[in-house]
Parts: C-alpha cells; structure tokens; sequence
C-alpha cells in the first residue's frame, strides 16, 4: 500500500497566501516573479521534499507566465564548468541508453562514411588541370562543324584544323602563345625501347607536340627543364613512370630511345622527365615528342586547310584579364577570312569555340575525339545527390529517434527551466549532444573510409587517397560535414526538447504534440521513398546494361581476339603472320581492320555520287579491312562480293545506312561509283559490295555509315577462336607472332570486352548506387528498427491487456506491424512516378534504349515491404510473446 502525500508545510501555505494576494500582485514588477519563483523553489527543495517545491511552483507559474522575462547575465551558464557538465551528461545519457545510441552512431556513422567519400571523389574530379600556372586563361579551340546539305547531323569535335591555332596568335594581339598537340598513334599500343637493346615494352598516350607546350602547361621536371627542352627535332620527354621501365634507377637525360608505331620507327633523344603524378590532366601523357620530327608530326606543321582535316588539338592561353567571349566573337569573320572558299567547296558551317582547359573534364559532353577518357558534370551531380540524401536518411533516423524518446526526457527539462534556465542554454546543450554524435560518426567513418578505399575506388574506377594530414582541404570538408550533420540531425530536436512547457511535466500532465508524431511517420516516407528510387535506378540501369550486352550489334563479338600491329613491320607481315597462325586447330578465321567496332573513328570523308558535289556530299567514316574482315565478324553481305587480294584501294564496300545516305539502291547500288575530293583531285571509287549495318560505336549514338577499302596491311588483326583453352591457344600463337616479329611484343584483348568499355560510366553507376542502395536501406531499417523497439516498449502494459482478453500473438503483431508499413506503402506511391520521371529522362541519353518497366516497380515494392516487414516483426513478435503477468503486475 502505498504511503500518502505529506500535506505542505504552513510555511508554504502562508507564503502562496501572501504571495497570490490581488492587491499585492499589482505591486510586484520587474523580475520580483522570477526571483522569487527561483527562490521558492531552491528553499523548498532545501528544507522539504521536491514534491512541495513543485507544488508551490504549480501554484506560481500562471502569474508569472505574461510579464516579460528579464535579461540575466549568460556567462556563467556557458562557463567551462558548465560545459563540463553538459558533456558529462551528454555522455551519461549515451551510455545509459546504449541501443538508441548505438543505431544513432551507427546510422550517422554509415552516412557519413558514404558521405566523406563521394565528396572527397568530387573534389578530385574538379582539380583536373587547375595546376597549370594561369590556367583560367588558357583555352581548347573546340570545333563544331554543321552541313548545307541538312539531311545529315553536325557534330562537335575537340579538335580544330592545325593551321587555326598559329594564325590566331598571329592575328589576335590577345593570345599570348599557342600550342598544338597530336595523337599521331591509331593502335593502341606504342612500342618503346632504348637504342642499342632488344627488349621493348609498349605505351599508350604519346603525344606530337610544339615546342611551346610546355610554355602553356606546367610540368615539375625531374630531370631536365622545360624551357628549350622540345625545341630541337627528335627530341623526347619522358614521364617518371616510362623513364623507370627505360631506365631503371640511371638517369635518362640525354639518352637514346626508339619508338615504333604503326607508321614508322623512330629514335629520339631524351631531354627531360616530368612527374606524371604531379596534377591531373585530361591529357595524361606518357611521353611528348617534338612535332618537328618527320613524319604525320609533319604532315600537320605543313597542313593549311581551313575546312576538313579536324585532328589535332589547339590550345592558346590568352593574356591576363582578357575576356574570352571578346575572343570568340573575332573568330567568325576569322574563319570567313581564311576559308571561306573551302568552307563552301566543303559545304560545311564551321564554328570554333574556345573551352577552358579547367572544364573539358567534366563539360566536354557531346564533344567527340577526346585527348583521354572524360566524365560528365551530370554524373557528379548524381552522385552528390546520392550522398546528401543517405546522409540525410541517416539525420532522419537520429530525429526519429530522438523525439521518439522525448518523453524520457521531459522531465530533466522541466527542472532545468524551472530553475531558470532558458531556452536557448537548452537548445545550445541538446545541440551540443548531437554535434558530440555526429564527431563521434566522424571519427569512427575516417578509419573505415581508409580500410574501404580499395573497394571504394572499384566502386568509382579511381584511385583516391585519404591523408588528412597532408591536406587540410580534407580536413575542412571532414570538419564540415560533422557540423552540418551534427546541426542537421540535432536542431529539431533541441528546438523539440526545449519547448516542454515545465508546468505540464512536473504535474504529471505532459502528452506528445500529435504535430510530432505526423513528423515522424512523414520522415519515415521520406526515407523510404529515397531507398525505392534507389532500387528503381538500379533495376532499370541494370536492365539496361543487359539490353545493350545481349542486343544484336549485327556482328559475332563472342570468342574474337584482337591483336594490335604496333609498328609498320608487324603491319608487313599480316599475312604471313594470318597464314600462319590459321594452321592451328584452335583459330577458326582471322581478319584485319584498321578500325574494329568499339574503336574510334579518326577519318571520314565527304562522299557524293556522279552529277553531285563535295557541298552536297554525306560525311562518311573510311575504314580499311582485308577480304576476313566481315567473314571474321559474322558481318553480312546483302548485295555483291567481298574483296579479294587482287583489290585495290579504289574498290569499296559500304554499309546500308551509306548507301541509303547517297540515296543509292541497295539492289542496284553495286558497280556505281561514288567519288570524293574537289577540282581535279577527285577520287573514284566502285562499290562492290553492301553490307548489312552493325554497331561500330557506341549504343548511345546512331549507327555510323562506313565506307570500308582493301587493304592487305590492317592495324588490327581479329582472331575468331573455336576453343575455350585460351591459355593453350595464346601460347602458340605467341611463338609464331616472336618467329615473324620478333621486336614487337605480343598485345591482345578480348572484343567483348573492349565493346564493354564503352559503358564505364554507366556500370560504375549501377555500382555505387547498387552498394548506396543497400546502405539507404540499411540506414532506413535501423531507424525503423528502433521505432519499433520504442512502440514495443511503450505499449507493453496495452498489449498485455490484449493479451489477457484474448488476443493471439499473430493479431498483435500484425496490429504493431501494420503501423509501420503504412508510411512504407505511402513511400511506394511516392516515390514511383518520381522514379518513373527519373529513369525515363536517364534513358533518353541511349539512342538503342529499353523502357523502364511496371516489373521493376513491382519488384521494388515486394521487396522494400519484405525487408520493411522483417526489420520490425521482430519486435513486434517479441513484445507479443511477453507473458501479461510480467507487463501488469506493476499496474
């Protein structure tokens, strides 16, 4: 039996007496209410039991409620002392509730880790060239080219015309220098060795160059300098990483190296090594050979057209504060000046534009013939996307979860305010708790994002480092992101929490705000409906990656072997290597191509039929094979014959889509000639043959028409295997490749393979959202798993009751579950035609595409509800199966 309540003592009494009096009450001003309130309660508190403290309280607060609350000095409430306390008692409340606290960590720990990383990835994607001194002045000409004829795209190029780049700094008094750079390699490999030795090794991404390029970019030389260091013919400079392989650990200064392309070889001498690893460039050269040393490199320094001929990449760096659209309006009566004539030979339209080297990176889409592999802008902003919004979700659990338990803590904020602590000192304290979080999170999410970067950097196709140390652009933005998580996790419920009004919570009369409960379920919408739109994007790119793996690119690309003829020897001896090689078992047919499908086209031509002219000629892409080229591939003839060795240059065999571009016929198109060229350098040439279109570029884009010439000395040999023992087969083949090329190493690659390369981007974003899906859902389910824990306890004498009058534990449980998947089934409906939006616009970038379709929806659905299910039936379950007996006996 419980004792009862003491009666107040007639010193209080007396005082409430007193104190309450009307006429009194007049008198009292100021901030008499709030001292004497203050007092009271210290007194009582003192010399009786804090219920009478209370009770005189209850009796005092509505008098004092209307007066304007006096200004009291707020150095002693923000005092260290009082901070200590704060965070002691931010720590005990950690401690004391060690699950809520633990998903709250967890949550916001998993966000952050996510969250850290993408950011830190972004901010490598916008460093690329910004080390070049004055690179906000220094510009790519960017060539867009349209047609009179109008029934034919136009297109834009990285590249421009070598001439425009030197006339310009000869013309415009703005441009201070230029410089011109050549990728004068079509294979994909380069052979490189040092004069005098055998052993050879190959390289990509050697590039012809004036010797001004390193007055424009900037390079930290490790040996040599870059002043004069390409000024003399044949010279070379070599990056760290090549130089090693040459070299060893002995200097390269000065030394003599050979490199071979599919053109010719040729030895140069070294005179400078640069860090490669010093800034990111779109360039990324492995070495740079003057332009000045024969060959293509001189082909281009003599080339004067003003129309065609768009293959090498023109820079100019412009003089300090000069406007660069001032620039660019000059160029169009500078084109006309120039080539105007050719232009209108070529009828062609071209414009030339001038890019900021600080931007081709990530602002380069729809620009086609890039230096090296570029991003997108629109692929960061998803993934910042993705990034707020998991760390969002992870906020969300820590205000569901914080409110939820409110309750708790309703108590220790009445007395705190009823002593006279104001509201802001207890929004600074609940705020202060969750910035303790949030850099708890941090300092838990940086070690993990260390040991996780091996598997982050697969995720993204990068290689990051994460050494705060070294920089404090890091630091700042880890720093950041735990004051903007800890501020937005936490400034709802501090502004929650210390809105409790005390007269409510010390009586005993204090209920939940219902506003708050509609908050919680809405923030539990909200996350779920971000975790469907993320399962919805990974359905629909991963049935979209399947459609371009399994569409008919009208080519065999199953069990083909391409071989690069690195150099003009291995391209001489194609046929005795092809003779040779078929003799084994193990390969079927063998083909050869200077350009094979996945690769890039570099050469096209405007191709017009008799009676007609270039200016009403169809841009079409030129292409080399031998007569096993279309065997090889499975490419089918649909009208005339293959090529034979006893073919020239001069017979051809197009692609439908060229023949329906010249408006020929397919049936009576074989035996015309076509003919390209102008004046008296017009070139004829018979078709004898159309073959059936295939994919030669990407999905994305439109099938390309192709005009393919006889040639019996391709750049790429193509291998059509009939054997799975590919280790048996490259085995033999490479002991006949070092018997005829013995100079030449042995390089393959898979078709398939290359063909997938085409996708990076996409398949490094069904990566990384599939692997933030699973992190948003695990984050959602955390706090619903907590919400579940708190109904479950606060409803424990209910379902007791329940139970007592019948009730089973399936109707329980369905009865607990069933309020959450309510918020679940409303995210569904939400988030589908956000999805459908999304996706829909996501797919309008592939020109060969699927849809988005109802399956994926459906998909999403089920399974969002099973793992929703799961995360809260546990609870639900446990807290059926309490015996009554135990829940009422406290009753």
């Amino acid at each position: 039996m419980k004792p009862k309540k003491a009666a107040p003592p007639r010193w209080a009494e007396r005082l409430l007496t007193f104190f309450c009096a009307p006429h009194l009450l007049e008198e009292v001003q100021g901030d008499l209410h709030e001292r004497f309130e203050r007092q009271v309660l210290l007194f009582g508190v003192k010399i009786a039991r804090r219920q009478y403290a209370l009770n005189v309280l209850s009796f005092i607060r509505p008098f004092t409620l209307k007066r304007k609350k006096p200004e009291y000095p707020t150095t002693f409430l923000y005092s260290p002392t009082m901070l200590r306390n704060y965070l002691k008692i931010a720590f005990r409340n950690l401690v004391r509730h060690k699950m809520f606290s633990s998903l709250n960590i967890l949550g916001l720990t998993t966000g952050t880790v996510c969250c850290l990383y993408i950011l830190v990835f972004v901010k490598d994607q916008f460093g690329y060239d910004i080390h070049h001194k004055d690179a906000e002045n220094i510009y790519r000409l960017h060539t867009h080219i349209e047609f009179n004829s109008g029934d034919q795209p136009g297109f834009n190029s990285g590249t421009s015309s070598p001439i425009i780049a030197p006339t310009m700094k000869k013309d415009f008094p703005e441009v201070m220098e230029y410089t011109r750079v050549l990728n004068f390699f079509t294979t994909k490999n380069n052979i490189l060795g040092v004069e005098g030795k055998t052993a050879t090794f190959t390289e990509d991404k050697g590039f012809l160059v004036d010797s001004t390029f390193f007055k424009v970019f900037n390079y930290r030389f490790v040996e040599g300098s870059p002043e004069h260091s390409l000024d003399a013919p044949y010279t070379v400079v070599l990056s760290t990483r090549v130089a090693k392989k040459l070299f060893g650990n002995e200097k390269a200064i000065n030394k003599r190296i050979k490199v071979g392309n599919n053109v010719n070889t040729t030895t140069y001498t070294v005179t400078g090594v640069y860090d490669e690893n010093f800034g990111r460039s779109h360039l990324r050269p492995s070495f740079l050979v003057n332009l000045n040393s024969g060959g293509f490199g001189e082909f281009a320094r003599n080339n004067t057209e003003w129309a065609g001929n768009n293959f090498i990449y023109g820079y100019v760096k412009l003089k300090p504060n000069t406007d660069p659209q001032s620039v660019e309006a000059k160029i169009p009566s500078f084109l006309k000046r120039y080539g105007e004539k050719r232009l209108a030979e070529l009828g062609m339209n071209k414009q030339i534009f001038l890019q900021k080297i600080t931007d081709i990176h990530l602002h380069s889409k729809g620009i086609t013939n890039q230096a090296d592999k570029v991003s997108d802008i629109s692929f960061l902003y998803i993934l910042l996307t993705i990034a707020a919004f998991i760390q969002l979700i992870a906020c969300i659990n820590f205000v569901n979860l914080t409110t939820a338990r409110s309750v708790r803590r309703a108590k220790e904020v009445g007395v705190r305010k009823a002593v006279g602590a104001f509201r802001s000192v207890l929004i600074g304290q609940f705020l202060g708790e969750s910035m303790l979080i949030a850099f708890i999170s941090i300092f838990l999410a940086l070690p993990i994002v260390r040991l996780l970067l091996p598997f982050l950097n697969s995720l993204t196709d990068s290689s990051l480092e994460l050494n705060i140390t070294q920089n404090l652009d890091i630091l700042l933005i880890t720093v950041l992101v735990a004051l903007s998580t800890g501020l937005l996790a936490g400034i709802y419920p501090a502004l929650y929490l210390s809105s409790f009004k005390p007269v409510s919570v010390l009586k005993g009369t204090f209920k939940f705000n219902p506003a708050s409960v509609v908050l919680r379920k809405g923030l539990v919408v909200f996350q779920f409906s971000i975790a469907i739109v993320l399962i919805i994007g990974v359905l629909v790119i991963s049935k979209q990656l399947n459609y371009m793996q399994n569409k008919d690119l009208g080519f065999d690309q199953k069990q083909k072997i391409v071989v690069s003829l690195s150099n003009e020897n291995a391209k001489s001896k194609f046929t005795a290597l092809k003779n040779e090689l078929l003799t084994q078992n193990q390969i079927k047919n063998i083909g050869g191509a200077r350009y094979y499908p996945s690769s890039q086209f570099f050469e096209d031509m405007l191709v017009f039929k008799a009676g007609g002219s270039m200016d009403k000629g169809q841009l079409i892409k030129n292409n080399v094979a031998d007569e096993g080229f279309f065997k090889t591939l499975g490419i089918k003839l649909i009208a005339g014959r293959n090529f034979t060795p006893a073919d020239t240059n001069q017979q051809v065999i197009l692609s439908e889509k060229s023949v329906k571009d010249l408006k020929l016929n397919v049936e009576t198109a074989v035996g015309t000639q076509v003919f390209t060229g102008s004046g008296n350098d017009i070139a004829t040439y018979t078709i004898i043959g159309i073959h059936k279109d295939y994919i030669n570029n990407s999905l994305k884009d439109e099938i390309t028409p192709v005009m393919t010439h006889y040639n019996s000395q391709p750049d790429y040999m193509i291998l059509e295997a009939q054997t799975n023992d590919y280790t048996s087969l490259f085995a033999n083949a490479e002991k006949i490749w070092k018997k005829l090329v013995p100079e030449v190493p042995f390089q393959y690659s898979f078709l398939d393979e290359d063909i997938q390369k085409q996708y990076v981007e996409e398949k490094t974003l069904r990566k990384i959202i599939n692997s933030f899906t699973f992190i948003a859902i695990l984050i959602s389910c955390l706090g619903l798993f907590g919400l579940a824990m708190f109904t479950a306890e606060q409803r424990t004498k209910e379902i007791g009751v329940r139970k007592v009058l019948g009730a089973s534990v399936v109707s329980i449980t369905a009865l607990l579950s069933k309020e959450f998947l309510k918020p679940v089934l409303i995210a569904l409906v939400i988030a589908s035609p956000l999805s459908y939006y999304a996706m829909s616009k996501w797919l309008e970038g592939f020109v060969y595409r699927t849809d988005v379709g109802w399956e994926n929806f459906v998909f999403a659905g089920i399974a969002i509800f099973s793992i929703s299910l799961f995360t809260v039936s546990y609870q639900a379950i446990k807290a059926a199966l309490l015996n009554p007996v135990t829940t009422l006996k406290t009753e």
